[in-house]
Parts: structure tokens; C-alpha cells; sequence
């Protein structure tokens, strides 16, 4: 690991200080320590130095010199995520992408009023996710994809008032979606695939009108797919394959007209292909393989550019 060259400024006391520019150096002072040090290539770009912050490399401030962004993606950040950034009370986007963070997600990070931006996302970050995020009313989006993190997903969740992108995938988390989920009137993309989650997919995830992007692919998720996903007018990837789902494919789902991907494949799913989803002509991928459907595969679908009909031993409706 390179070795810092900046000039390391006096230990800060230990007074603390969450309204002044002391008080956010002091917060970042204890991110150098407790994350091992922040590199980018072969320099620290001025962190532990006497430079105004707003100089430290990824570090972003206001007229008044408050910290307000910290992009510290891929920044062979190699330790833990200190509670003391709980007091950077102007921070506006957190992004830790990319690094080698381990240990858990401090609960002080829910103290963080301004957020608007929680990105932690392929780290090693373990433990649960802490319900104290639920308090930033003003978080736009919350990626903490691509960890170890276990337990459930907090009901609280759902009163993000403003949450945008929600992506939890890729960690080992349990139990079931929480119905709150389907609160977030304002969320586009909602990923929590490749988990451990049980249960069924809540008929309340029909609410979300704005939603885009409903992954859930590589779970333990069983019973129905909900019809009321077929309200969903601006869904574009509706993706649950790799599951356990039963019954059949909701003729609801032609509804769906701006639908690109459709992945229901390696479920349990039986009965006909609805001849509805023939109507989907934004339809880009169809992958149905590895259920126990029946009947015919309606004509307009074998035109679908990515597909595995062929897999499936049915014959053309035509």
C-alpha cells in the first residue's frame, strides 16, 4: 500500500464539534484512520494535511466550507466505517463504492438529515441493515449492493418519501419483502435480487407507479406472481427468475406495455403463456425455461430477439 505523503495536521481533540469546519475535519480525520487510509493511485491528495478540505482528494464542500460530498470510490479503503461521519451534518452524498470496507453500517449515518446519496455498494461490509437509515426523509438513493449483509429488510424502509433507487442485491439477507416497500411512490429501480429472501412478492409492490426496474431473480421467494404488477404502465425489466413461484403467468402482465426484459425462468410456474403478452411490443427478452407451462406459444412472441421458446417443447399457437 502506498505510503502517505501528505503532512499529517495535530490530533484533533476529542470535543465534538457537528456544526463547524473543525468538527467535519475531525469526522474525516477519523475516516483516514478507521478506513486505514484513502489512496488513489500513489497519492493521498492532501488528506490529514493543514489544506482546506475542499482540496483533500474527493472531498467536496460549500461557500461556507462544510463538507457536502465525498467520492471516495475505489479508494483502497481497506478498514471500517467510523461513527463520527454521522456528524458531518451538511453531507449531501456519502459514496464508497468499490473499496474493501469491512465491519458494519454505523447507525449515526441516520443522522446525516441532508443525504441524499448512500452509496456503500461492493464493499464487505457485514452485520444488518441499520433501521436508523429510515430517518434521511431526504435520501434519493441507497445502494449497499455487493456485500455480506445479513438479516432482514427493515420495514422502515418505506418512508423514504423521496427514494428514487433502492438496490440491494447481492448480500445474504433474510425473511421476506416487507410490504412497506410499496410506499415509495417515487421509486424507479428496486433490485434485491440474488439474496436469501423468503416469503412472496408483496401484492403491494403494484403500487409503485413510477417504478422502472423490479428485480428479484435468485431467491427462495415462493407462491404467486402478483397481478397487480400488470398496473405497473412505466415497467421496463420485471425479472424473477431463479425462485420457487407457483401458479401462473398473470395475462395481466400484457399490460405492461413498455416492458423490454421478462425473466420468469427456473420457477415453478404452470398452466398456458397468457396470449396477452403477444401485445408487448417493447418486449426485447423473453426467458420462461425451466417451469412446467402447457399449451402453445402465442405467434407474435417468437419474434421476441432474445428468447428461449425454444427450449420449452411447445408448439406456435399458428
Amino acid at each position: 500500500m502506498p505510503t502517505p505523503t501528505a503532512t499529517p495536521s495535530p490530533t484533533p481533540t476529542t470535543t465534538r464539534d457537528t456544526g463547524s469546519v473543525a468538527g467535519d475535519r475531525a469526522a474525516l480525520v477519523a475516516l483516514y484512520k478507521a478506513a486505514n487510509g484513502v489512496y488513489r493511485g500513489d497519492t493521498v491528495a492532501n488528506w490529514l494535511s493543514d489544506a482546506p478540505l475542499d482540496e483533500w482528494y474527493g472531498v467536496t464542500t460549500n461557500s461556507s466550507g462544510r463538507v457536502t460530498h465525498l467520492y471516495l470510490g475505489w479508494s483502497i479503503m481497506t478498514g471500517t466505517i467510523p461513527a463520527e461521519l454521522g456528524n458531518l451534518s451538511n453531507l449531501e452524498v456519502l459514496f464508497f463504492s468499490g473499496n474493501w470496507l469491512t465491519g458494519t453500517i454505523p447507525a449515526e449515518l441516520g443522522n446525516l438529515s441532508n443525504l441524499q446519496e448512500l452509496v456503500l455498494s461492493d464493499n464487505r461490509l457485514t452485520g444488518t441493515i441499520p433501521a436508523e437509515l429510515s430517518k434521511l426523509s431526504n435520501l434519493q438513493n441507497l445502494d449497499l449492493s455487493g456485500n455480506q449483509l445479513t438479516g432482514a429488510i427493515p420495514a422502515k424502509l418505506g418512508s423514504f418519501a423521496n427514494l428514487q433507487y433502492l438496490y440491494l442485491k447481492g448480500n445474504r439477507l433474510t425473511g421476506t419483502i416487507p410490504a412497506e416497500l410499496g410506499k415509495l411512490s417515487n421509486l424507479q429501480d428496486l433490485d434485491l435480487s440474488d439474496n436469501q429472501l423468503t416469503g412472496t412478492i408483496p401484492t403491494e409492490l403494484g403500487n409503485l407507479s413510477n417504478l422502472q426496474d423490479l428485480d428479484l431473480y435468485n431467491n427462495q421467494l415462493t407462491g404467486t406472481i402478483p397481478a397487480k404488477l400488470g398496473s405497473l404502465a412505466n415497467l421496463q425489466d420485471l425479472v424473477l427468475s431463479d425462485n420457487r413461484l407457483t401458479g401462473t403467468i398473470p395475462a395481466k402482465l400484457g399490460n405492461l406495455s413498455n416492458l423490454r426484459r421478462l425473466h420468469l425462468n427456473n420457477n415453478r410456474l404452470t398452466g398456458t403463456i397468457p396470449a396477452e403478452l403477444g401485445s408487448l411490443a417493447n418486449l426485447h427478452f423473453l426467458y420462461l425455461k425451466g417451469n412446467e407451462l402447457t399449451g402453445c406459444i402465442p405467434a407474435s412472441l417468437l419474434d421476441v430477439s432474445g428468447n428461449d421458446l425454444g427450449s420449452l417443447g411447445l408448439s406456435s399457437c399458428d
